[in-house]
Parts: C-alpha cells; sequence; structure tokens
C-alpha cells in the first residue's frame, strides 16, 4: 500500500477562504435544518452560488437498464469526446442530499481529466429509499454499463457516502463474482456504519464541513432496519478478492479520515494494490471546489491521472 501525506503543503488563499465558508455556513446549515427537502434546497442554491460550471459543460439524459431495472443517469461532458472508457459517478451527501446540479462540474472534470464519459447516476435518496435503493441502483448502473461493448474500461468514483456507496458495490462486485471495473477512487468515503471510528470524535471541532450529527443522521437514514456489520453497509468489512487498484483521498482533519484509513488497510490486507493520499487543513471532499481552489484542481488532476495510468493499455 501508497501512502502519500501531504500534509507540509501551504494552502492556497482560495482554499483557505473555502475553509471559512465551508465552517461558518455550511457546517451550521447541515446542522441545523432537520428537514429534507429544505435540506436539500439550500445545497441546490449553495450550489448554484458556489460551484462553478466548466465552459462548454454538455449534459445528457441517459437511462441505463440491467436485467428490467432502469435507472437515470446523465452523461456529463466538458472538453472533446473522450476515448478511454467510462466512469460511473456515486455522489455524496450522506445518502440525504446531493443532485446533478451540485455534482455535475465535479464529474464533467473528473471525465475529462481521465479521458472517460462520465456518467452522473440519479439514486433514490434516503430517508424516503433506505438500503438497499441506492446500492442496488448503482449495481444495474454498473452492469448495464459493462453489458454495453462500447462501454471499454470502467472506472468507479465517488466521495463520502458515494465513497461507501463504491466500495460497497466493489464489495458486492467482488463476493459475486461480477465482472470486474478497471479502477475504484474514492474521496472521504464514509465505510463503517458502526460509527466507532477515533476522528469521528478526535476531529469533531477540526473538520471544516462535516458535523457529526450530520454523519449520524445519514447513517439512521440509509440504514434503516440494516445491521451495521453488513459489508453492504460497512464495506471496511467487505471481500475484494480480485479487486483493481484503489486511489482513496481524505484529509487529515475530517471526521471521516479513519474510515479512510481503515478502507485503505482492509484493502491492503486483502492483496489489493491501494493507495491513500491524506492531506491536511482542507474541506471534506475539497474536489468540489475544483476551477476555484488549486488543491482541487490538482487533486482532480491526480484521480484523472490515476485512472489513466490503470486503464491505458500497457506498451509491450
Amino acid at each position: 500500500m501508497s501512502d502519500h501525506r501531504d500534509g507540509a503543503a501551504m494552502l492556497s488563499h482560495q482554499q483557505k477562504f473555502w475553509n471559512i465558508y465551508a465552517r461558518f455556513v455550511q457546517k451550521p446549515a447541515l446542522a441545523l435544518i432537520p428537514y429534507q427537502p429544505l435540506a436539500r434546497l439550500v445545497a441546490r442554491v449553495n450550489a448554484v452560488l458556489t460551484l462553478k460550471t466548466p465552459p462548454g459543460l454538455q449534459l445528457t439524459t441517459r437511462p441505463l437498464s440491467h436485467d428490467g431495472r432502469e435507472v437515470h443517469t446523465t452523461l456529463c461532458q466538458a472538453g472533446p469526446d473522450p476515448t478511454g472508457g467510462t466512469l460511473l459517478y456515486l455522489h455524496g451527501g450522506a445518502f440525504m442530499i446531493g443532485d446533478l446540479r451540485m455534482y455535475r462540474h465535479l464529474v464533467a472534470r473528473l471525465g475529462a481529466a481521465a479521458n472517460q464519459r462520465a456518467y452522473f447516476l440519479h439514486y433514490e435518496l434516503a430517508p424516503e429509499n433506505a438500503y438497499p435503493t441506492a446500492l442496488d441502483q448503482a449495481t444495474a448502473a454498473y452492469l448495464a454499463l459493462c453489458d454495453d461493448p462500447a462501454t471499454g474500461p470502467v472506472s468507479i468514483v465517488g466521495d463520502s457516502a458515494g465513497g461507501n456507496l463504491v466500495f460497497a458495490l466493489l464489495h458486492r462486485i467482488c463476493s459475486r463474482d461480477l465482472p470486474r471495473p478497471a479502477a475504484v477512487v474514492a474521496m472521504s468515503p464514509l465505510v463503517d456504519m458502526r460509527l466507532t471510528a477515533a476522528s469521528l470524535t478526535q476531529n469533531a471541532k477540526s473538520d471544516h464541513l462535516v458535523p457529526v450529527s450530520w454523519a449520524r443522521r445519514g447513517q439512521t437514514a440509509y440504514r434503516g432496519d440494516g445491521d451495521p456489520e453488513n459489508p453492504e453497509l460497512s464495506p471496511v468489512l467487505g471481500d475484494f478478492n480480485s479487486a483493481p487498484p484503489c486511489l482513496i483521498h481524505a484529509d487529515d482533519t475530517e471526521i471521516l479520515a479513519d474510515d479512510a484509513r481503515a478502507m485503505a488497510d482492509a484493502l491492503h490486507a486483502q492483496g489489493i494494490k491501494v493507495q491513500l493520499d491524506i492531506s491536511h487543513g482542507r474541506t471534506h471532499v475539497w474536489h468540489l471546489n475544483v476551477g476555484r481552489s488549486p488543491e482541487a484542481d490538482a487533486s482532480v488532476a491526480a484521480i484523472g491521472q490515476f485512472i489513466q495510468n490503470v486503464t491505458l493499455p500497457k506498451s509491450a
């Protein structure tokens, strides 16, 4: 396992600004708004006001179907037509919020960096749709892409709660011996629904964005009556036989820092090639500020390069 630490790097003025904005605007909103429709509206307004739309962004609705289950996705593209395969993006938001308006810029930029067609999955949110709805929809989307011979190498990418879905899906793929993806990437993933990691309490103050109460609320909403020991809920307990190379990004000040470390350890223990990149002082899923902070730009570029390194044909 390779573990890259970027703790010595100075934060840019842009990243410092987004840290302050997260701490004094977004974090209190997440803690204080219990009504889900309002929380989703506030998140969407925040996206409109703060997230940078890439020039030439193209959005194309693409229904996908596998074994009678149809799911809704949007193809997000900014730049030339990609030629290196397909990226399936599973978004974060504690399973309770998150939509295309919040993520279209990041998905498009990741696709461009990886040279892959990038699909955003519109999975149904909790608490209205608890486990296993989102995971079942992610599975259907992934297998539908695998069914298409034009798809090419498939990468699975996600953040936060979407990172949970990424590794839960990977566990399901490996334990059922389904076609393997070419690469897997997770940003600040939640992978242990038992919520016993030390960083949940130790980093409660240092985390710029996520209140512990928000993480617990999302876990309760999505888990429903499910057992937190179930690897489809806590993929840190999963089976990853013959999994592809994995990349995990996290920051050591966030409450999910230990989840990222534990996931990397679990993959490494099963003989899976995994790279864990730990930064210092950034917001949870700082990648969302792509186009507005050098740190986000560099991290998105690094993810794209990782995927390209894994998926490009190796010369003889």
